[in-house]
């Protein structure tokens, strides 16, 4: 059997695996045009929900690889998820986990791009992914402080005139109660969780997607349509995967770890009003650092 394989969000673009168990997957392949040719990997075969990428960005991706992987018997032992502009970061040789609470690293690095030189300072094997992961069921991103609380920071940057998290925080009340005080306590926290990456064994994959997707769902069935706009289910899902890991963390005793990211600044796609992109942003104010905590204060 397979033991592990990573999935790679790819969006109108094409590019070559990076290693053996890493799978590129276009993204929202229904909505391409003629003149873009997909790659053999694409979110619109099968069970998918390719067009609705513009809202639910590289969860399209999720969403078909969790479909096809329930029909088979020999599905990898570790399924996980990337970007084609952020990987995870394996070098950390104690990542923060339930086995350890020393946090050692930034929640992510800058590099140019996943050439030999970086995947080798990122521990990007298969033997050392998996001799860092073994024994963990679900493997996020390092959370990173951000020096406000997830709500504010939500209501602040993405909000757009209607409580998205109060809808999203009802529907888990009436679904999915044992996960309110989870919720409350997560979006009351100043730690976010961010890019909607993650490994999981194979019964992980199924109880988180089958909880995030019911929720995203039942979001678009009670939120009136006109008052959707672009990328909005990608931004929340975020916070739910927030609200899923604190509940793992705080409230059972499945095993756990947190990666580092590393992000490509080099790749086209990365943009200067992306902070986490921006080398001198990263060197003068790096994450989680005092010095950022100074500069969120001030703006307020």
């Amino acid at each position: 059997m397979e033991k592990l394989r990573l999935y790679v969000s790819v969006y109108k673009e094409r590019m070559q695996s990076t290693a053996p168990f890493t799978v590129p997957v276009s993204a929202g392949a229904a909505l391409y045009g003629s003149d873009i040719l997909p790659m053999d990997a694409r979110d619109d075969t099968g069970d998918n929900i390719s067009d609705r990428n513009p809202q639910y960005c590289e969860l399209t991706v999720q969403y078909w690889v969790w479909k096809q992987l329930l029909k088979q018997t020999d599905a990898p032992e570790y399924i996980g998820f990337m970007h084609r502009r952020r990987y995870f970061d394996f070098s950390d040789a104690h990542p923060l986990s339930c086995d350890n609470a020393v946090k050692t690293k930034r929640p992510y690095r800058i590099f140019k791009e996943p050439d030999e030189k970086t995947l080798q300072c990122i521990c990007f094997s298969q033997d050392k992914i998996m001799s860092l992961i073994n024994g963990y069921r679900f493997i996020a991103p390092l959370r990173e402080n951000i020096f406000q609380t997830v709500l504010e920071q939500y209501n602040k940057n993405d909000c757009q005139g209607f409580d998205d998290i109060g809808l999203l925080c009802e529907i888990i009340k009436d679904k999915y109660p044992e996960y309110s005080s989870a919720a409350e306590k997560y979006l009351k926290g100043t730690y976010g969780y961010y890019c909607n990456m993650f490994i999981a064994d194979r019964e992980m994959l199924d109880v988180y997607c089958s909880w995030l997707f019911d929720i995203l769902f039942e979001y678009d069935r009670r939120k009136p349509k006109k008052l959707m706009y672009p990328r909005e289910q990608g931004k929340l899902a975020e916070r739910l995967f927030g609200i899923f890991m604190t509940y793992i963390r705080t409230e059972t005793d499945i095993r756990w770890a947190e990666l580092p990211r590393a992000h490509f600044a080099g790749l086209n796609g990365a943009t200067s009003n992306n902070n986490s992109f921006n080398r001198l942003t990263y060197s003068l104010f790096p994450p989680d650092s005092l010095r950022r905590r100074i500069v969120k204060k001030l703006k307020g």
